[in-house]
C-alpha cells in the first residue's frame, strides 16, 4: 500500500504540487523557447519583451510562493496564486495565438492541480476566468463568427468544463481514498503493535528464518531469558535439522560462562510468505531443562511409590512372624535360668522391639493421609510436647527450657503434629553435647496469616550436605537411628501445608522455623 500511495503523492501533497507546477512552467518555457529559435521571431523586440516578461513573472511567483511556504509543507496554494498563472498565460496567448493549443494544455493542467487546493466556488471562478480570457483573446485573433473561431471557443470551453468536473470527481475519490488509506494504516499499525507486543510476551522463543538462514523475525526471549545468541541459535538449528526434519526435539546446549548444560526444545514448521515469495521456517524455542527434570522426578516418584506400596505390604506381613518370634522367645526364656542365656534372650527381644518400631515408622511414612479439616490448638500441641520431653527419662535434666508461646489455632491433626514436633525437639536435645550451652528455645507466635513455630538448639549444627538430606527416608547420622523419624515429620508438616526453614551453623546450633497457615476466621 505504501508504494501505491507514493505514486499519487503529486496529487495528495501540497508541497509536491507546487514543485510540479514549477516544473510544468519550466518545461513549457523550454518548449516555447525552442519554437522561438526555430521561427526566429526574437528579432521582434515586442515579442522578446512579452515572452521573457511573462515567463519571468511565472517563475518569480513560483519562487516567491516556495519561499513563503518553505516551512509549511502542508499549506495549500491560494486562489490568487493560480489566478496569476492563468492571467499570465492568457496575456501570453494574446501575443502568440499560434501557440494557443500549447497554452491551453498548460491551463488545463493548472486547473487540474487547482482542484486539489481550491474549493468548488474558487475553482469555478478560475475556470470562468480561463474561459472568458481565452474567448476574448480568440475573438481578437480570429475573425468573429467564423467557423474556426466558434469551434475553437467551443473546444476550449468544453475542455475547461471537463477538467473542472473530472478533477473535482477525482479529488472526491482521492479524498475518500486518503481517508480509507489513513484508517487502514492506523488499523495495520495497531495490529502490528499488538502482534509485536504479543510476540514479545510469549513464554517461549520465536524466530523466523529465511532460505539464507537469516533471522527475519525473533522475540527477546532468546537473548534475555535463555541468553541464546544468533550464532548459538544457528548451531542449534543445524543440530536439530540433523536429527529431525519436522516436529520437535530436545537439543543440549551450554550457555556462555555456564558449567551445566541446558536442554533446548525446538519445534519447527514452515509456511509460504507471499510478500517475500519464499518459504520461511518458523521455530519455537523453549528451555525445557527444569521441565524435563521435573518429569524425571515424577517418573522416579511413581516408581518409588510403587516400591513403597510393595514394601509397606511386606513390612505389614513381617509383623506377624515377629510377634510369633517374640512370644516364643518369652516362653523359652522362662526355661532358662542361666544369666548368660537370659541376657541373650533379652537382646533378641530388644532387637525384635527395634524392628517393630522401624516397621511402625515405615508404615506411618508410607500410609496415605487425608487433608486435615478440624480446628485444633497448636498452642496446646506445643505445651504437651514440652511437658512430655521434660519427663522423658532419656532427656538430661539439666537443660534450660526457654518457652514463649501465644494462643494460635490451625486446621490439623493433634496427635500427628505432636509426633512431628516431638521428633524435632528430641533431635534438638540430642544435638547438644556436653560442652555446648544446655539450652533449648521454643517460641510460637502469630505472624499475619501464619503460625510460626521456632525450635532452636545450641548444639553441633549441621553441614550443608546433612541439611540437604535430613528429610530423606533412611538417612541418619545416629548409630541406632532408623532414618525415618524426620522423614515422617516432614510428611506430617507437608500434610498441614507447612513451610520449613532451617538455619544452621557448625558448633553454633540449629533453628527449625515452621510456618503453618492459621485457620480462617481465627
Amino acid at each position: 500500500m505504501a508504494s501505491k500511495s507514493d505514486g499519487f503523492s503529486f496529487l495528495t501533497t501540497p508541497d509536491i504540487r507546487r514543485h510540479v507546477r514549477m516544473a510544468a512552467v519550466f518545461l513549457y518555457f523550454v518548449l516555447f523557447q525552442s519554437l522561438v529559435f526555430l521561427q526566429k521571431p526574437f528579432l521582434q523586440l515586442e515579442f522578446a519583451v512579452v515572452f521573457y516578461l511573462s515567463f519571468g513573472v511565472l517563475f518569480t511567483s513560483r519562487l516567491w510562493e516556495g519561499f513563503l511556504w518553505h516551512d509549511k509543507e502542508n499549506s495549500k496554494s491560494g486562489f490568487w496564486s493560480y489566478f496569476l498563472d492563468i492571467a499570465v498565460l492568457i496575456v501570453f496567448m494574446r501575443y502568440f495565438p499560434h501557440l494557443s493549443s500549447f497554452i491551453l494544455v498548460l491551463q488545463l493542467f493548472l486547473l487540474f492541480l487547482a482542484s486539489f487546493d481550491l474549493d468548488l466556488a474558487e475553482l469555478s471562478i478560475l475556470g470562468f476566468v480561463c474561459s472568458l480570457g481565452t474567448s476574448l483573446m480568440n475573438l481578437t485573433a480570429y475573425q468573429a463568427g467564423t467557423i474556426q473561431s466558434v469551434l475553437s471557443l467551443a473546444l476550449f470551453n468544453l475542455s475547461y468544463l471537463s477538467v473542472i468536473v473530472i478533477s473535482r470527481q477525482l479529488n472526491v475519490e482521492f479524498s475518500s481514498l486518503r481517508t480509507d488509506l489513513s484508517k487502514t494504516r492506523k488499523k495495520w499499525k495497531s495490529q502490528e503493535q499488538f502482534l509485536n507486543s504479543l510476540i514479545e510476551k510469549l513464554p517461549f522463543g520465536l524466530v523466523v528464518i529465511d532460505q539464507n538462514r537469516e533471522a527475519v523475525l525473533k522475540n527477546s526471549y532468546l537473548n534475555k531469558t535463555i541468553q541464546l545468541s544468533q550464532d548459538k541459535l544457528n548451531d542449534l538449528i543445524s543440530r536439530y535439522n540433523s536429527v529431525s526434519s519436522s516436529g520437535n526435539a530436545d537439543i543440549a546446549y551450554l550457555p556462555e560462562g555456564a558449567t551445566d548444560k541446558r536442554l533446548i526444545n525446538l519445534d519447527y514448521s514452515s509456511y509460504y510468505d507471499e510478500e517475500v515469495d519464499e518459504n520461511l521456517g518458523l521455530y519455537l524455542v523453549r528451555d525445557v531443562t527444569d521441565i524435563r527434570r521435573l518429569e524425571a522426578q515424577v517418573r522416579q516418584n511413581e516408581k518409588l511409590a510403587a516400591i513403597g506400596q510393595l514394601a509397606a505390604g511386606i513390612a505389614h506381613e513381617i509383623r506377624n512372624p515377629l510377634a510369633g518370634i517374640s512370644g516364643s522367645i518369652q516362653l523359652l526364656s522362662q526355661d532358662f535360668s542361666d544369666p548368660t542365656e537370659q541376657k541373650l534372650m533379652n537382646i533378641i527381644l530388644k532387637e525384635i522391639d527395634r524392628l517393630n518400631v522401624l516397621i511402625t515408622e515405615f508404615l506411618d511414612y508410607a500410609k496415605p493421609e487425608k487433608v486435615p479439616d478440624a480446628e485444633i490448638s497448636l498452642t496446646q500441641v506445643v505445651e504437651d510436647v514440652v511437658l512430655n520431653v521434660k519427663k522423658r527419662p532419656d532427656i538430661p535434666q539439666g537443660f534450660e527450657w526457654v518457652v514463649e508461646i501465644q494462643e494460635v489455632s490451625i486446621l490439623g491433626f493433634s496427635e500427628k503434629l505432636k509426633q512431628a514436633v516431638l521428633n524435632i525437639v528430641i533431635n534438638a536435645v540430642q544435638a547438644v553435647k556436653a560442652d555446648n550451652p544446655q539450652r533449648i528455645e521454643i517460641r510460637l507466635k502469630r505472624d499475619g496469616s501464619d503460625a510460626v513455630l521456632s525450635i532452636r538448639d545450641h548444639g553441633v549444627g549441621m553441614t550443608e550436605e546433612t541439611k540437604k538430606k535430613m528429610f530423606e527416608p533412611f538417612h541418619t547420622t545416629k548409630v541406632k537411628g532408623t532414618g525415618l523419624g524426620l522423614a515422617v515429620t516432614h510428611k506430617i508438616l507437608e500434610l498441614h501445608k507447612a513451610r520449613i526453614e532451617i538455619e544452621t551453623e557448625l558448633n553454633k546450633g540449629t533453628e527449625f522455623i515452621i510456618k503453618i497457615p492459621i485457620a480462617k476466621g481465627r
